[in-house]
């Protein structure tokens, strides 16, 4: 994909963003976060979840740009992860609707991530919402399982 077709595609996946972002009750302008151009970027609360969406141009070999929809949920506490690694890889096979949980560093975050080509204002909605619920769910669960704190936890 040419880079002209794949900006013009990002402005198209943006726009369609700030209007899920706007039919969530929010103002996209002050919910936008700062990524190196082209890409665009923005973080809302859902529940106790900060939802980060970002989208980025296309890369070789790749058809269009992409979403990318991550909550960081929690710290993962000091010790041995092997119990929670197999407890996250046990929820991602039990099915947790296009969302999976995953580790960056020492946190523990759900993510969903897709091509924008045919990408549909419903589904963006669908998983800003997913994610939101499946971190706001199971952060809580989480740490009284495995310790550790909530990311949005300021202390």
């Amino acid at each position: 994909m040419d880079d002209t077709q794949s900006n013009k595609d990002l402005s198209r996946a943006a726009a369609l963003v700030d209007d899920v972002i706007r039919r969530l009750g929010l103002d996209p302008e002050r919910v936008a976060i700062q990524v190196p151009a082209p890409s665009r970027g923005w973080s809302l609360l859902r529940g106790s979840a900060a939802v980060a969406i970002f989208l980025r141009p296309a890369r070789d070999g790749e058809d269009s740009p992409q979403l990318r929809i991550v909550a960081p949920i929690l710290r993962i506490a000091a010790g041995d992860p092997l119990g929670l690694c197999r407890s996250l890889l046990e929820l991602n096979a039990g099915g947790l609707g296009a969302v999976s949980f995953g580790l960056q560093g020492d946190r523990v975050v759900v993510v969903a991530e897709r091509r924008t080509l045919d990408l549909e204002p419903a589904e963006v909605e669908y998983l800003v919402q997913r994610v939101g619920a499946v971190g706001d769910h199971y952060d809580d669960e989480l740490i009284a399982r495995f310790g550790g704190t909530k990311v949005t936890d300021l202390s």
